[in-house]
């Protein structure tokens, strides 16, 4: 083989593998344990694999022109797209993050430049060695296999991720992702299924597909992803219709029965589901039950049309020409937040509509080449005399679809991926007689010898600064956050022991760090959280060494005020450092943190609240009262926020307002909280703790640890006898503790252990 054979298929193989990329999953063995293993394996190894990929077909097309890319008006889109999202990167508010992205998300400008490249190489790549039919046939395959796990989680032979509940979400980790996911295979099963007609293998194929469409459709439904449902269902009647007007010949009598058929059923499917959504089958089916409660007055469908997307428009006529920068709408939720959004997520950073994150992000000029990408795509589907009108139903289904989906939801990786290949696909079938981009003759060997070592010294320090840091991090955070770690007993058994609080700092002081050179600011606000969250949980420790209390304090205080100081503006963090500071007693800190908190979010409850359990902290009771009837008055209906004004009326000694409060929400003052029951412990209302708990031995009478907390109110209210009532109790309901109960009680009644303390 010639070395542009090697070249080749090298370039060949990394774009294949990329689509058996959606099956990583970052917890160990093959793979490495990574922080948000669903999210950062396969991101990283979909940019190693494009790195890669890049590499042996920039040497590939300088050798061989007709590899090289040619142009189209998208091509020029797609390039204008990614130039003006440079300009909003460097211009934004927070100009690392959009460039890194972080853990959760793997996106930002760096993310959007693979997807520039996987345009760029896919495109030229398949279409010479004319391999697009193989390509699709591998990722038909690839969907089927998680439709077909997708099957085993739903009926019991495959675990679902925590995250999902019942919903299958197979490797992806999220149930929504899956479902994008086959939607857009679906339709690329319906384009290969209507090009099979001239196909030797037409039947195998055909019963390929068929099996494939079943396993894609089933697993959407077992996904209960209503966007994705609805937009199979769209993207079907959107197929049909270009058929019924388009579609003309014998040929096409066929599609055009099938397509009325599909969209009678569709139709039927859904007024059926409408007229018995009361019923208890359509309530006894989950998806069922999803797809009946959509309505303008369910909660998730709330979120969208009258908060987030109203806040996304404030915000970008904010910033209507650069932008905020990706990863940055949580600056715009924050300023913009509603007191009626209590129900909901608080702290949003998507807009959960696709053309609304790139109007954030990269303002108008964003926002309008991004939807041009869909009508470019659409024109050249039209103007193509290179598809049947089969294909170009199935394609139209595609764009209607996907459209459809992401107006409630935003792209991940996969769902990116699977856009701009589709775009480059398209693109292949606009450029038939556009010229060369470079020049048309090839490079010579010697030139090649020369430039080779050279590229590929600069690619591998590309790759590795790119990847090699994030990695790192990604690994040694997961370490940091494990309590436990393996050792083993007096038998030689390996079993978990608690971790060093020295190790787990350690750790976290080298994910803090550069980690690998040249370091990079990806996963460095995980890093810093994580920290804040594993030191507010073992500051209350009373056995910790204080020297190892106190350089964990010290290690999160600098981190965190690095952050806020290299994200300046950021409610979320000023809340994070607040809440972190209160729980080591720093309450003056505290309290300037969470003011500045609220000057950026000036409506969030939540951190009225936090304001106001800090002055409360402090013996500050008129302070605390005040915040907290604030935070109650802007949404009256909201629990929580009435809850801790009623608390703040307890502290405050308003024992009657408070009572009033109870009892016209809950029709009585014995309401079962937990922060009602730490207020009246903490203000001595042992009585009206006591009702709480008798209350929570009626409902569960049969559950030692009840009588448990209801013997140590006693106990703290120094009622001897009721607590030795329970005690007993909890004996004969669990009669394996009856020695340690009759030795409570020996202390209890000789004085070992005083009550009231």
């Amino acid at each position: 083989m010639k070395y542009t054979d090697y070249l080749r298929w090298g370039t060949l193989t990394a774009l294949f593998a990329t689509l058996f990329v959606p099956f990583i999953v970052a917890v160990g063995g093959v793979w490495p344990n990574l922080f948000f293993p669903y999210i950062t394996g396969k991101n990283f190894a979909f940019r190693i694999l494009i790195e890669v990929a890049v590499l042996l077909y920039i040497l590939l097309a300088l050798k061989e022109p007709k590899y090289r890319p040619r142009l189209s008006v998208l091509f020029w889109t797609v390039l204008a797209f990614v130039g003006w999202m440079a300009v909003a990167t460097v211009l934004s508010v927070d100009p690392v993050k959009s460039f890194w992205s972080n853990f959760e998300r793997m996106e930002g400008y760096v993310g959007l430049l693979h997807m520039l490249l996987w345009f760029v190489v896919a495109g030229a790549m398949l279409s010479a060695d004319k391999l697009w039919n193989w390509f699709w046939n591998t990722s038909i395959f690839v969907s089927g296999v998680q439709g077909l796990w997708a099957l085993l989680q739903v009926t019991g032979y495959a675990g679902i991720s925590s995250q999902s509940g019942a919903r299958a979400d197979t490797t992806f980790g999220n149930a929504t992702y899956l479902a994008v996911f086959l939607l857009i295979n679906f339709f690329l099963t319906l384009y290969m299924l209507a090009r099979t007609s001239n196909s030797r293998e037409r039947v195998t194929l055909q019963m390929f597909y068929g099996i494939a469409l079943i396993l894609q459709l089933s697993g959407v439904l077992f996904t209960q992803t209503r966007g994705a449902i609805l937009g199979v269902a769209g993207g079907l009647i959107v197929s049909a219709l270009y058929l019924a007007i388009f579609a003309r010949g014998k040929e096409s009598r066929t599609l055009r029965r099938i397509s009325f058929g599909a969209v009678a059923l569709i139709l039927v499917a859904a007024g059926s589901i409408f007229a018995a959504r009361d019923t208890a089958f359509v309530k006894g089916v989950p998806v069922l039950s999803r797809l009946a409660s959509i309505s303008l007055s369910e909660n998730t469908v709330q979120s969208r049309f009258k908060y987030i997307w109203p806040i996304a428009v404030h915000g970008a006529a904010d910033k209507p020409v650069f932008g905020w920068g990706q990863e940055n709408f949580s600056f715009v939720f924050n300023k913009y937040y509603e007191p009626g959004m209590y129900a909901q997520e608080q702290w949003f950073d998507r807009a959960h509509n696709q053309f609304l994150d790139w109007l954030i992000a990269g303002g108008a000029p964003a926002f309008v080449l991004y939807l041009a990408l869909y009508l470019i795509a659409a024109w050249i589907i039209f103007r193509t005399e290179q598809l049947s009108a089969g294909e170009k139903a199935a394609l139209f289904g595609f764009l209607a679809g996907f459209a459809f989906n992401n107006l409630f939801v935003f792209d991940n990786l996969v769902s990116a991926t699977y856009f701009f290949v589709i775009l480059a696909y398209l693109h292949s079938l606009s450029q038939k007689h556009t010229p060369s981009l470079a020049f048309s003759r090839p490079l010579g060997d010697h030139a090649i010898a020369i430039v080779a070592p050279l590229l590929l010294v600069a690619g591998g320090l590309g790759m590795w600064a790119l990847n090699a840091p994030g990695l790192a991090r990604a690994s040694v955070l997961v370490d940091a956050i494990q309590t436990q770690e393996a050792g083993r007993n007096s038998a030689g058994v390996v079993i978990g022991v608690a971790k060093d609080p020295k190790k787990n700092l350690a750790q976290f002081i080298e994910a803090l760090g550069v980690v690998k050179w040249p370091g990079t600011g990806l996963g460095k606000q995980e890093a810093t959280e994580q920290l804040l969250q594993y030191a507010s949980n073992i500051g209350g420790q009373s056995t910790l060494d204080p020297q190892t209390k106190f350089d964990i304090f010290t290690t999160s205080s600098s981190a965190i005020e690095a952050l806020l100081l290299a994200r300046p503006g950021d409610a979320r963090l000023e809340l994070f450092a607040a809440t972190f500071l209160a729980q080591f007693g720093q309450t003056e800190p505290a309290l300037a943190h969470l003011q500045k908190a609220l000057e950026y979010s000036p409506k969030k409850q939540q951190i009225q609240i936090q304001i106001g359990l800090t002055l409360m902290q402090a013996g500050d009771a008129q302070g605390a009262l005040k915040i907290l009837k604030e935070a109650y008055d802007a949404a009256p209906e909201f629990d929580s926020a009435r809850i801790f004004y009623i608390s703040g009326l307890y502290f405050a000694g308003q024992t009657a307002t408070a009572d009033a409060l109870l009892v016209e929400k809950y029709g009585s003052v014995t309401v079962d909280n937990n922060q009602l029951l730490q207020m009246y412990m903490n203000l001595k209302l042992y009585d009206r703790a006591v009702a709480i708990w008798k209350l929570r031995v009626a409902n569960a009478p049969k559950d030692p640890q009840i009588h448990l907390g209801l013997a140590s109110v006693y106990f703290a209210a120094c009622n001897i006898p009721e607590v030795i009532t329970e005690l007993k109790t909890i004996a004969q309901l669990q009669p394996q503790s009856a020695a340690e109960m009759a030795q409570l009680q020996k202390q209890i009644q000789d004085g070992t252990l005083k009550c009231g303390q």
